[in-house]
């Protein structure tokens, strides 16, 4: 019953997008507006705690990926009640400030994700975090508490895992739930509200992307369950969107030139089967199932809090429909076309591919090749333009989960397994592996580029590592 939790191109449509930040900085979740890309400064390929390491800092553990400004690193992190936010230097490593903020609630979260999931954005100088059991704080450089937004409480058996991104002076945080889901937009400068849209959307975990078109206001790229849509930034309104994408997303919406790239979970054929099956386990024979009758089934028992949307310890037919019916009507990996109002599902789908597709690593365009790292190491390179798969094949050193989206620079592809194998591809339709590092401990954060070094988070530390490192 589980879910996961998520040749060159000849068309323009393929093209990679030139960054909106420096090089030097990776201000928010995977870089520059989610694209995984920076260029313009060598990076080793071979790294270890003895070779090409800058520095190395024990932190608290989280799932959330570190961002870097020019002077700082910023990560968040969670202890008991703490909702812990940390600043880094940046040539260093050592620890500058931590704030701790107390949790206003307690989320009942799925295993596999914690109270600091999401990732910190930055807008070079203050930071800007969200917890799901809190809502959205802003610290100044120095760690002083320059305001915060009280958001939720929220209703997601997996967690929130979307993170805030940051675009001038608006700060935009997407919190698709059970039900009840919203978007809002607030001023960075002091956190006043500056719209609030609701949305018919249920249970997701993306971060948004920012496409600023030629004429038109910029709009928001929000990746939900079965439906991409896009805001405008000024106002929140909606104004296209696209639906049966797929459902329960976890990656980020990719830009290519007049083009958005977007992958979620699904199937032609429902992956739960009939609940009249499902009832065999019913013991007492009242049309329903509880929680201790799905104990012969581990993962069924393990994921039981999915189906139980109102949370009361029973499955019943109703709840377990709606789950097994919101994975039928699209999956894979879709290409749309950046453009046009209303209800664009029938005129702006470029092209879709329904296999070898990630659940949660977010696809990856470089160098006019998109990249897609799936479960059990396999590494797939397609045409943006028409989805042609121009190679598969596995990292042999690393068949297993992977949970950190790929990144790219200097002509490599990095790709962090669960266990901290590091496989480092050679850039092309036609990739190769160029080495593989073992950090030998947990890895679920994806990792971040800036000026020369990559930082990669484990279970209990960050690292840098860079060329000239000894």
């Amino acid at each position: 019953m589980a879910i996961a939790l998520l040749a060159l191109a000849a068309s323009s449509a393929a093209a990679q997008p030139k960054a909106t930040t420096s090089d030097n900085e990776w201000l928010q979740f995977r870089g520059p507006n989610g694209t995984g890309v920076a260029d313009g400064f060598a990076l080793p390929a071979e790294f270890s705690s003895t070779k090409n390491l800058v520095w190395k800092t024990p932190v608290p553990f989280a799932r959330s990926s570190p961002v870097v400004t020019a002077d700082r690193v910023f990560l968040t992190a969670s202890e008991g009640d703490k909702l812990i936010t940390l600043a880094l230097d940046r040539k260093t490593g050592k620890l500058l400030w931590r704030r701790e903020a107390v949790r206003a609630r307690h989320m009942p979260i799925y295993r596999a994700n914690d109270a600091a999931s999401p990732s910190p954005v930055s807008d070079g100088k203050n930071v800007y975090v969200f917890f799901g059991e809190l809502g959205l704080i802003s610290y100044g450089p120095g760690g002083k508490e320059r305001w915060r937004v009280p958001l939720g409480p929220f209703n997601s058996f997996y967690g929130m895992g979307g993170s805030p991104v940051l675009t001038g002076n608006t700060l935009v945080m997407v919190c698709d739930q059970r039900d009840n889901s919203f978007i809002v937009a607030v001023d960075a400068r002091d956190g006043k509200v500056l719209w609030k849209q609701n949305r018919s959307n249920y249970e997701a975990y993306s971060t948004p992307a920012i496409y600023k078109p030629n004429n038109g206001p910029a709009q928001v790229i929000v990746l939900g369950s079965h439906t991409v849509d896009a805001y405008s930034l000024d106002k929140g309104e909606r104004l296209w969107w696209v639906t049966k994408i797929g459902s329960y997303p976890k990656g980020v919406p990719v830009l290519g030139t007049d083009m958005v790239y977007v992958t979620a979970d699904g199937g032609d054929e429902p992956f739960l089967p009939p609940f009249d099956e499902v009832l065999k386990a019913d013991s007492n024979k009242d049309g329903r199932l509880q929680r201790e009758e799905a104990k012969a089934n581990a993962e069924a028992y393990d994921h039981f809090g999915w189906v139980d949307s109102n949370n009361d310890g029973i499955m019943d037919r109703a709840e377990f429909d709606f789950v097994r019916n919101s994975s039928v009507g699209g999956h894979g990996v879709t290409a749309i076309r950046l453009s046009g109002k209303g209800d664009v599902s029938s005129s702006n789908v470029v092209w879709n591919v329904k296999k070898s597709y990630p659940s949660i690593p977010s696809p990856l365009i470089y160098r006019g090749v998109m990249y897609l790292m799936k479960e059990g190491g396999i590494v797939s390179s397609l045409d943006p333009a028409s989805g042609q798969v121009l190679k598969q094949g596995r990292t042999p050193e690393a068949l297993e989960d992977y949970y950190a989206s790929p990144v790219a620079a200097d002509g490599k592809i990095f790709l962090v397994s669960a266990s901290g194998k590091v496989t480092v591809l050679k850039a092309d339709g036609q990739w190769e592996i160029l080495a593989t590092n073992d950090l030998d401990e947990e890895v679920w954060a994806t990792p971040a580029i800036a000026g020369g070094n990559l930082y990669i988070r484990t279970r209990n530390a960050l690292y840098s590592f860079g060329a000239n490192a000894k």
